[in-house]
């Protein structure tokens, strides 16, 4: 949604968040992934002075304000400079919807959008201010499997078969197939003189 203010003729009024969820199977093993990618613009944060905002256009800026401050909030939690003892990811929709993409499982792009007119110098700043926050939170992107419970009993199942063919292999070179209690070679003693 976007509507005129005194700050912009085609300003945002909300976030957008669109998200494409990909899900993937391997025909020969079975395996099924998953896998996520969140495209997010974020409305500007306003100066309700500067806006001149009123009735509808001041209750969105006031929406929009609280949901990046409680993004921030996250950020600024995430840093591994700061106790992060709690994350307040509930503290908005927005940080809900992305909570798996800050600070989490998944790869982060951030992209700082300024203007070069010095009458946007204080609202710039902020969003630099921000961005570099951001750099300092830390991801940690693994593959993703649709049930880690399908996961460990596919691996379970593929080391049992496994454990079955090597004992095969060692009853076979045995010689009588005695079980694997036939003659046991010892490696020839390794020279250690220079």
């Amino acid at each position: 949604a976007t509507h005129e203010t005194s700050m912009n003729a085609n300003s945002s009024r909300s976030h957008t968040v669109f998200t494409v969820t990909i899900i993937q199977k391997d025909r020969e093993t079975g395996d099924t992934l998953t896998g996520m990618l969140n495209l997010v613009d974020l409305a500007g944060s306003e100066r309700l002075k500067k806006t001149e905002s009123q009735g509808v256009r001041l209750k969105e800026a006031l929406h929009i304000n609280t949901s990046l401050t409680a993004l921030s909030k996250v950020i600024m939690s995430l840093d591994p400079s700061s106790d992060g003892s709690h994350v307040p990811f509930r503290d908005s929709k927005l940080t809900r919807i992305l909570q798996n993409s800050l600070g989490g499982n998944s790869f982060t792009t951030v992209l700082a959008a300024i203007h070069p007119n010095p009458l946007y110098y204080e609202e710039c700043l902020s969003t630099l201010q921000f961005a570099n926050r951001c750099r300092n939170v830390k991801n940690n992107p693994k593959v993703n499997y649709i049930s880690e419970n399908e996961d460990k009993d596919r691996t379970i199942k593929r080391l049992k078969e496994e454990i079955k063919s090597l004992t095969a292999k060692l009853n076979s070179s045995d010689g009588g197939g005695h079980g694997g209690h036939g003659h046991h070679h010892s490696a020839p003693p390794m020279n250690t003189s220079n």
